[in-house]
């Protein structure tokens, strides 16, 4: 399944247009006296400002293990970048598909929710996902791969039949993320920089819309230390042992000084208590093309 689309993102305009707005207003952060009635994404729908992957039926669905794909930006590009993982991949789709329309960019996204991409046994169906992206992607002959992982307590392994904590997990994660990052490096024809993790974020013990409504005059109520299970991430582990690999870490922009805001500067920022508002995510694009050097 692929679908080739330059995405129409009039709700995305508007909700930019009133971002800008704000912006150049000063608003800086999550104020005392700040209120829920102007948010973008308002509380109550956040949950489901997942970005266009959602809208243009890019995820492969549970009930599949084929690599469903879309391509945005220009399709008809020589160059090619992917952007693959899980839902914390996924989030990352709005700034990205910004960043392809403005740096013409023929870029493809492919995801499953819940599937860990790291190069180990852990499900049948994700196992089976995992080896029909890693073909579709060698297909491609990227430019570029990007690629996040959630790195919390849901992909614990197994080991003869039985499930091991996610502390044991641990180090066979690392090893196995390396070997998928190895894999895409290779995908890129070992480009230097070719292979790009955006590191997990931090994460809330709270899901902050629901907090927002039950503090509608007061958002700063719901800011929260970000905190990261099973610290510093397989990712981060994985990517220091493989030399073409580089990290982006946006956490203390999304976190300023480690304190998470559930709102700021007129947005929802986090739509759960792991993923960021595709409303607040596109506005990160400026800030991913600084740090991605090409192609």
């Amino acid at each position: 399944m692929v679908r080739s689309l330059k995405h129409a993102r009039g709700g995305s305009l508007l909700a930019a247009a009133v971002i800008s707005l704000l912006l150049l207003a000063g608003c800086g952060g999550s104020e005392s006296n700040s209120t829920i009635a102007d948010l973008v994404p308002a509380p109550d729908v956040a949950s489901e400002d997942k970005g266009p992957a959602i809208l243009d039926g890019c995820r492969s669905g549970t009930g599949y293990t084929d690599a469903w794909a879309c391509v945005y930006g220009d399709p008809a590009s020589e160059r090619t970048v992917v952007l693959w993982g899980d839902s914390h991949a996924m989030q990352f789709t709005p700034p990205l598909v910004k960043l392809a329309e403005e740096r013409g960019w023929r870029l493809v996204t492919m995801f499953r929710g819940n599937c860990l991409t790291a190069d180990v046994t852990y499900k049948p169906a994700c196992d089976k996902w995992r080896a029909n992206a890693f073909d579709r992607i060698a297909g491609e002959k990227p430019d570029l791969v990007i690629t996040a992982t959630d790195t919390g307590n849901g992909y614990a392994l197994w080991r003869d039949g039985e499930r091991m904590t996610r502390e044991d997990s641990e180090p066979e994660l690392r090893s196995a993320y390396a070997r998928t990052l190895r894999k895409l490096e290779q995908m890129t024809s070992d480009r230097p920089g070719g292979v790009v993790v955006i590191r997990d974020l931090p994460r809330s013990s709270f899901r902050p819309p629901d907090c927002l409504l039950e503090h509608p005059d007061e958002t700063r109520a719901c800011d929260f230390k970000g905190f990261r299970k099973n610290p510093p991430g397989f990712d981060v582990a994985a990517a220091e042992q493989v030399d073409g690999a580089e990290v982006i870490d946006l956490s203390e922009t999304v976190c300023p000084g480690g304190t998470c805001s559930s709102a700021r500067d007129g947005m929802v920022i986090y739509r759960d208590a792991t993923h960021l508002s595709a409303t607040y995510a596109e506005t990160l694009s400026g800030l991913l093309g600084d740090l991605i050097e090409g192609p």
